[in-house]
């Protein structure tokens, strides 16, 4: 529209004093037919044309000018100029005004629309303090007179709280753009459900069920057979019962259109720490020139020495204090360790920490551990970061693992030797022998009572007199005669 009043003003430009009464003229005609001038712009573009619009002839006819009339035009051709260029400024300001005011948009409301909508949102933020927010938020829809709808608050194991709100649908991006500040905004969801025909519909029915429930009414009223009345009834009861359904249902509907309803989440922010990390690396080696070149599997004589090379880098950007390290399955001496690179009391981040233990391999065994079928020597790290202030961060570990073979030993025992498997036999019997005793040790007093009880039952039988068994009497009450005895052997015999 701009481009158009100005290619118009471009055009209808002359050198004339005559002219800038009809330029403003136009200039108001089309600004009026856009609908976006203000009182204002008008009244300072007419002031401004004034004295143009006074010194102009009462009518002016292009087709009968005669040249002396030109030559008055060209006379005046500077003057003309000027007040033109004063109407053309005063016009441009006059435009500024009302595309300024053409491009504020006037804000709609579902009244201004005739729909019934329900406007839904949810909002997640993070905040230092939960419950300071969830106070702050509480305060600001109470003083756009909402209300809160439910509270949910909770302190552990996070805190966090959850709340609801209803206002009003003309409150409700004013809310919005509130409610986000008092954290920092995580996740936003708006939803606008236009119910218009389902309130339409309830309307409908409830019109219809009304109808229906009065005229079952005046029935009812002029009912005589009880049979009818009890039917009738039947059917008032079911009409009235679905109408108190609709009517339900539409106040409900009435009231989510009524009020807005907004969801708030307030989480905790997350501790953010800073950076932290440790790297741990270990090698074994035979070589006592340069220990730390070796390789993760090492096979190495029945007796020898090996050399276990531990490298610590701190990974992370806080400096690693309190550095510690700790034998996992092998007990080695780890306090001799031998420094060659960096301090075992901080390590600042990107440097290393090289260190050398030097341990003996004594008949195929490494610290007492038997290593002819392959041994796994780990190590742990440990350290406690700090940050640029010196307060300490949590524990960070780092592990590294190494394997050593020792070859077996193929020569002869000797008397030693044997000594040594024996004495490690019988070390052996024995303890398998205090193991017995120690297992069986509280079932003695069970043991006793149970032998003194056999004892007593054995020596009561013995003390126990044998009993003669009575003689058998005849039927006539004399005792019978002695059974014979056996028949001496002859002498001869």
């Amino acid at each position: 529209m701009h481009d158009a009043i100005n290619l118009h003003v471009r055009t209808l430009r002359r050198p004339s004093r005559i002219l800038a009464p009809a330029l403003l003229g136009a200039a108001l005609a089309l600004l009026s037919g856009c609908g976006g001038s203000d009182d204002v712009a008008l009244e300072r573009t007419m002031a401004a044309a004034a004295p143009a619009a006074e010194d102009a002839p009462a009518a002016y006819d292009v087709g009968t000018a005669t040249e002396d009339t030109a030559e008055a035009a060209a006379a005046s051709a500077p003057a003309a100029d000027a007040e033109a260029a004063l109407a053309e400024a005063a016009l441009a300001e006059a435009i500024a005004q009302s595309g300024a005011a053409l491009a504020v948009p006037t804000a709609l409301t579902p009244a201004d629309l005739g729909r019934d909508i329900v406007y839904r949102a949810t909002i997640s933020v993070q905040a230092d303090d939960v419950t300071a927010a969830g106070n702050e938020a509480v305060a600001i829809v109470q003083g756009l007179g909402g209300i809160v709808f439910n509270q949910t608050t909770r302190t552990e194991p996070r805190p966090s709280a959850e709340i609801t709100f209803k206002v009003l649908p003309g409150d409700f991006s004013t809310a919005l753009e509130r409610l986000a500040g008092v954290g920092k905004l995580v996740d936003q969801s708006i939803s606008a459900d236009d119910v218009t025909e389902r309130v339409v519909d309830l309307q409908s029915r409830i019109s219809t069920a009304e109808t229906s429930v009065t005229r079952l009414r005046r029935l009812l009223e002029e009912a005589v057979e009880l049979e009818d009345v009890a039917q009738i009834e039947r059917e008032l009861l079911d009409r009235e019962t679905t109408l108190e359904v609709l009517r339900g249902q539409l106040r409900t509907l009435r009231d989510q259109v009524d009020l807005a309803t907004i969801t708030l989440s307030i989480r905790q922010s997350p501790t953010v720490l800073p950076d932290t990390g440790i790297a741990v690396e270990a090698w074994i080696s035979d070589d006592t020139d340069d220990p730390c070149l070796g390789a993760q599997h090492l096979t190495v004589e029945p007796d020898s020495t090996v050399y276990l090379c531990l490298e610590v880098e701190n990974s992370g950007a806080s400096a690693l204090t309190d550095v510690s390290v700790r034998s996992l399955d092998v007990r080695l001496d780890v306090g001799a360790f031998e420094l060659l690179q960096g301090r075992f009391d901080r390590i600042e981040p990107r440097e290393l920490l090289v260190a050398v233990l030097e341990v003996p391999v004594t008949d195929g065994r490494l610290a007492g551990r038997t290593a002819t079928r392959g041994l796994e020597v780990g190590l742990e790290v440990e350290a406690t970061p700090v940050d640029a202030d010196g307060a300490e961060l949590p524990e960070v570990s780092g592990a590294a693992s190494v394997w050593l073979d020792s070859r077996a030993d193929e020569s002869l025992p000797g008397f030693a030797d044997s000594v040594s498997e024996g004495a490690g036999f019988l070390r052996t019997i024995v303890g398998v022998v205090l193991v017995a005793v120690g297992v069986l040790v509280p079932f003695l007093p069970f043991v006793a009572a149970i032998a003194a009880l056999v004892w007593w039952r054995i020596r009561r039988r013995g003390r126990r007199p044998e009993r003669t068994p009575k003689s058998k009497r005849t039927k006539s009450g004399a005792p019978a005669p002695a059974p014979p005895s056996a028949p001496e052997r002859s002498s001869e015999s």
